[in-house]
């Protein structure tokens, strides 16, 4: 006897993102029949996450080498998608970090449910760049939650959800990753329970719930108002992108780390320039800077691009 055939599953993500492409490497090994897949447009495909995609490509040419039909709509809610979508008689959605909003005619499509992999605790960090904004805002732990998709973003029911420790160098490539390492595992796993009809859904509920959208490059100035450990967390969950405008050039900053014992009456003041290194004042300590990076300079460590630039202790850092 021949075993039965798989889920008819259509997948949504960003050929870009290892995000994506990881989690649609185990789509293909589970018994899922993937009917399509649908790609974000070329202007959509932004990440904060720089990590490379896997090696072998992304999961569109994955899906093209097996004959697997190709979307790549503008909105995948326009009557062409949503009616191309409709004749696969699809019983599963997947969608990892694809960052359009499917609505409503779109998600009543799958007869078993539509999921999406968004990489928080929700209902926290709802909507874009969720790892991003919370190594921003200095949480101690990360996760990842599989949820239903409803209206709204990241909205829906919770199915399952993992939970990551930060680590005090983690870049959003090494904190995605070790997340990567145990959310992998629950695409099977989805497709499965989804299979046999159990799958574990509860309410989300909104204590704790926030949502964030785009990073721009504004978000990544150094704010010498906030404390030093918070900023040496920016610089190493960003790595060469945080940076200051000093005298009409940008600096970014490749390495720093708090200092403690050091007072100015305001932030962002240089207080000390050492052979290799510069101290800051911040919020809370001071920031020492350790390696920066300018466009005419290359890299250099942040004592010589102080004496270079003709800086003294005393002058503030906040054009």
């Amino acid at each position: 006897m021949s075993a039965a055939p798989g889920l008819v599953t259509v997948f949504f993500g960003n050929s870009d993102s290892v995000f994506s492409n990881r989690h649609f490497a185990a789509l293909i090994e589970s018994p899922a029949a993937i009917a399509a897949v649908v790609d974000v447009p070329p202007a959509g495909r932004t990440t904060t996450n720089t990590a490379a995609p896997p090696a072998g490509g992304s999961f569109v040419i994955a899906a093209r080498d097996r004959g697997i039909p190709v979307f790549e709509p503008a909105s995948p809610n326009d009557p062409a998608t949503v009616e191309a979508l409709t004749a696969l008689g699809p019983e599963l959605f997947i969608a990892v970090g694809y960052t359009r909003l499917l609505k409503e005619r779109l998600l009543a499509l799958p007869q078993i449910v539509a999921a999406n992999f968004h990489a928080s605790l929700l209902p926290a960090y709802r909507g874009k760049h969720p790892l991003f904004w919370a190594l921003r805002q200095g949480k101690r732990w990360a996760g990842l939650t599989v949820h239903v998709m409803a209206a709204g973003f990241d909205t829906g029911d919770i199915l399952y959800q993992v939970r990551e420790r930060v680590r005090r160098h983690d870049s959003v490539a090494s904190l995605y990753d070790r997340i990567m390492d145990r959310s992998v595992p629950l695409v099977p796993r989805l497709v499965a329970d989804a299979a046999a009809g159990v799958l574990p859904r509860r309410p989300q509920g909104e204590l704790g719930a926030s949502y964030y959208s785009s990073v721009t490059p504004e978000d990544f100035r150094l704010d010498f108002r906030q404390p030093a450990a918070l900023l040496e967390r920016w610089v190493y969950a960003s790595p060469a992108q945080c940076y200051v405008d000093q005298g009409g050039t940008r600096v970014y900053v490749l390495d720093a780390e708090p200092a403690s014992g050091v007072e100015a009456s305001a932030p962002g003041v240089l207080t000390a320039i050492g052979r290799t290194t510069c101290t800051v004042t911040a919020g809370q300590k001071a920031l020492r800077l350790r390696r920066v990076r300018t466009t005419s300079g290359g890299e250099q460590t942040a004592g010589a691009w102080c004496r270079a630039a003709g800086l003294r202790p005393g002058q503030s850092l906040v054009d």
